[in-house]
């Protein structure tokens, strides 16, 4: 019983009572045994949803930079949806990207500062130890998973569909990035999006670039 209060301690801590937010509880820290690779690691404990995502955030939002920033969580919680949610309608999607939540955060060569072997974010992704930056990375992960007002449906074909073709993203400051720009800038397959507005609760590009598909994904059921 004490195991399980711990493993899912956090969920329960994130309630809000009385519209007041109670500390959310640090997840379980997990080990690798020896040649495992991080998705058995965690997979191993049948992880919800909104554990998973918000340990991708929290290692990837370590990994910006930027790790007080909840704008950086919410921008990569957003970003990793709008993968899940393509992978929907889209079987050519779920090729590239993944299939599910964890299809899409274990995705090979995706999200390596948070899941490969070689990253030092990686023991952020395991083990996470910062309660303040936890909670921003479970808030965001909640939002995402909901789904409403995702601030990252502009384009009609997004509004008609309720479902966003920003799915790269960038962290130019990160002690892991190649240059200032990702290596896929002035491909003809995705556009930059720009600095997000100040209302829309998304990290300026000097923090995360931003990437759109500049043609919905093919094998589309959507119209």
């Amino acid at each position: 019983m004490m195991a399980w209060k711990v493993r899912f301690g956090w969920l329960a801590g994130g309630l809000l009572l009385a519209g007041t937010a109670v500390a959310v509880d640090l997840p379980a820290c997990l080990n690798r045994a020896a040649g495992e690779t991080t998705r058995a690691a965690v997979m191993n404990t049948h992880p919800a949803e909104t554990e998973l995502l918000a340990r991708l955030a929290y290692a990837e939002g370590r990994s910006t930079g930027f790790p007080d920033d909840a704008r950086v969580y919410q921008g990569i919680a957003w970003g990793v949806m709008n993968r899940v949610r393509l992978g929907e309608i889209s079987a050519a999607a779920r090729r590239q990207y993944g299939n599910g939540v964890a299809g899409v955060v274990f995705q090979p060569h995706q999200f390596n500062p948070a899941v490969s072997l070689r990253s030092p974010f990686s023991k952020d992704f395991l083990c996470p130890q910062d309660a303040t930056r936890w909670r921003l990375a479970v808030d965001a992960a909640g939002a995402a998973l909901r789904g409403q007002e995702n601030p990252l449906i502009q384009t009609p074909w997004e509004q008609r569909n309720g479902r966003s073709l920003v799915v790269n993203f960038y962290y130019p400051q990160s002690s892991q990035a190649r240059g200032p720009l990702a290596p896929w800038e002035g491909s003809r397959a995705l556009r930059f999006i720009g600095d997000p507005s100040a209302s829309s609760g998304l990290p300026p590009a000097e923090r995360i670039r931003f990437y759109r598909l500049a043609q919905p994904p093919g094998n589309s059921s959507a119209p």
